[in-house]
């Protein structure tokens, strides 16, 4: 690649350290001429797109920030020191304080620098019509709307109120094309309104482009690095889970149902993991091949390293209580050999489990060890658990994960609260290390949430839930 265009593409991806969306989008002549440069060629596209997931692979995005460290810590799954600060901050709700101030603030400016990296694609697209061929264009054209309606869907769930008690107030500004001037805030309500109409018009854009639709198998564990299977980048199927995820946020629970029971419908495409995916070396503890969409991080074995090493003191780690009480008894339910506690928690250096999940087994250059998914098609039934109406249908669902991990299947004739409940304790272990338990709890509004900890009821206010818009945003305008 010609090393201008290179460091174009760079600085493009690096829009995140500039502290004003105003700053994003200045375009000097030279870059223009670069601009034309890239876009002059189909490799040219081909790189800009594969920045976006080399840039959500990094650790201050969903490399670790959004998943596996402070959505976790958020979530309550881990005892934190005060020596821990920024974590021991985000663990506290301590929103106002400096660290975690600044935390939040890289939050906000990474993320929208994504969008506006998806927007400069976007307009791009339209620039330079006749460089890719019409299926190529109509693919990268889905998957990045899918990217921005994922990126804008994750700021809604971090910085506004939960949308069943608050669709209205004017949080986020919302920007669909490349501008210098910042945006108003939008309602919460037509922010929603546009990650659906990105979805809708990714979905019809990569049912006809996307090579997954026509694979017998999209999801596969490799033995080399890269992301060489369509589950790691946007994809149908992974557009189709975000519309069972963002429906079920905004309450709309029969069209979250409708795009879950369409993955169900293609289980094929993305096999249950077995005991021997998981007893071989290196153990497939990532579940890979359930997964829909993913990010590759590779410096993933750093982050465990530096947060979930048992060779770390213990006020560094990230490791719930060190009775084991939180892992063994209160996640787990003294199920010693669920496929989620045998295979990813290891009592080895400490002598309490500690979390292994991200380790890098042996060295092996296997893609899985650099892996965080961010949808697996567990999610899909419990989604379909959660909004059947139908109680027994639910539990059905339920039971199918269950068996599936290694664990008995409930009873039948279990009531609705009873299969809440049981609900609550699958996604409690199945998404642990993954960032989504936080944003469960918000969602259904709990009052307290069993505390890593200390292995008891931690209350939680409605304002733990929301980040407060950082600074960085307010004061420029």
């Amino acid at each position: 690649m010609n090393q201008k265009i290179k460091k174009y593409i760079m600085l493009l991806m690096a829009a995140a350290t500039f502290t004003s969306c105003k700053r994003w989008l200045d375009v000097k002549p030279e870059d223009k001429f670069i601009e034309s440069q890239l876009y002059s060629n189909a490799q040219g596209f081909a790189d800009a797109n594969n920045g976006f997931y080399i840039n959500n692979g990094l650790d201050r995005l969903y490399g670790a920030t959004l998943t596996c460290t402070t959505m976790d810590v958020l979530a309550q799954l881990y005892a934190v020191s005060s020596q821990n600060t920024t974590n021991y901050q985000m663990s506290t709700f301590s929103y106002g304080e400096k660290e975690a101030k600044e935390h939040i603030d890289r939050i906000w400016t990474d993320m929208y620098a994504n969008i506006a990296n998806t927007n400069k694609l976007l307009t791009s697209l339209d620039t330079y019509p006749n460089v890719l061929d019409a299926g190529t264009a109509a693919r990268y054209r889905g998957e990045t709307l899918g990217l921005r309606a994922m990126y804008y869907f994750d700021l809604m769930r971090m910085f506004t109120r939960p949308y069943a008690t608050d669709s209205l107030s004017k949080i986020l500004p919302y920007y669909d094309k490349l501008t210098h001037e910042p945006s108003e805030y939008m309602p919460t309500n037509y922010v929603m309104k546009k990650i659906l109409d990105d979805l809708k018009a990714a979905e019809a854009l990569l049912q006809n482009s996307d090579p997954a639709v026509n694979q017998p198998r999209v999801s596969k564990v490799t033995m080399t690095v890269g992301r060489n299977s369509r589950n790691y980048q946007m994809n149908y199927y992974a557009v189709k889970a975000l519309q069972a995820r963002v429906n079920l946020w905004r309450g709309d629970k029969a069209t979250a149902l409708a795009a879950a029971k369409a993955l169900i419908g293609q289980q094929g495409k993305f096999p249950w993991t077995t005991d021997t995916d998981l007893n071989g070396l290196p153990s497939n503890k990532i579940f890979a091949t359930e997964m829909i969409l993913g990010v590759e991080n590779t410096k993933l074995n750093d982050v465990f390293t530096n947060n979930f090493s048992p060779v770390l003191f213990d006020a560094q780690i990230l490791a719930p209580i060190n009775s084991g009480a939180f892992t063994n008894n209160t996640v787990f339910e003294s199920n010693p050999g669920d496929y989620r506690n045998q295979y990813v928690w290891k009592i080895a250096g400490k002598p309490f489990p500690t979390f292994f999940k991200y380790m890098n087994e042996a060295s092996i250059s296997y893609n899985s060890n650099n892996t965080i998914p961010l949808i697996k098609m567990s999610e899909m039934y419990l989604i379909a658990a959660e909004c059947e109406p139908d109680v027994a249908t639910g539990l059905e669902y339920l039971n199918t994960l269950r068996i599936k991990r290694g664990i008995p299947g409930l009873p039948a004739g279990i009531n609705a609260p009873a299969l809440a409940t049981a609900i609550m304790k699958e996604y409690r272990k199945e998404v642990f290390g993954e960032g989504q338990l936080f944003f469960y709890y918000k969602r259904t509004r709990a009052s307290s949430v069993v505390s890593g900890a200390t292995n008891t009821d931690k209350a939680i206010t409605p304002e733990n839930y929301t980040f407060p818009v950082p600074l960085s945003e307010t004061t420029p305008r």
